[in-house]
């Protein structure tokens, strides 16, 4: 019995847990920033191959594809709360376009996994991109604004 609260420590400290992140507008070194969270799924020869190192690379690889220009727009628009016509958002995705913005890659997790247990770690995974708009969120709503 003297073991028991050992051995669940041990299990707590060794367990992975997920905790999803979220996209927002955060300051960084006094400027507005944008943090874009994007899930991704691994590729299923990655999968299949059982190799975690194979699960993480397209993983990871499948969310930096997914943090391009289109997606980037929905994740940044998702998060006004703002809804547009299929051509505004055509508009606003060439106006975000102009920016050049490029999304840098913050961290990456694993949406699954542990240690004792076989686990599918790394099938699924979320990276978080650091997204500098020119002139932070005050701009980017006036862009908004400006497509509708």
């Amino acid at each position: 019995m003297r073991f028991l609260p050992i051995s669940l420590l041990l299990f707590l400290f060794t367990c992975h847990t997920y905790t999803p992140w979220k996209s927002g507008w955060k300051l960084k070194d006094g400027s507005e920033v944008f943090y874009a969270a994007v899930s991704a799924k691994a590729s299923e020869q990655a999968i299949e191959s059982g190799s975690l190192a194979m699960r993480r690379t397209t993983c990871v690889n499948a969310s930096n594809l997914l943090s391009t220009s289109p997606k980037l727009t929905s994740i940044l628009l998702e998060n006004e709360s703002v809804e547009l016509s299929e051509t505004e958002i055509k508009d606003l995705g060439r106006l975000i376009a102009t920016h050049k913005i490029k999304p840098k890659q913050d961290s990456c997790q694993s949406e699954e996994g542990g240690f004792f247990l076989p686990s599918p770690a790394w099938e699924n995974c979320q990276c978080l991109y650091l997204i500098e708009y020119p002139g932070g969120r005050s701009q980017f709503r006036q862009d908004i604004t400006q497509v509708k």
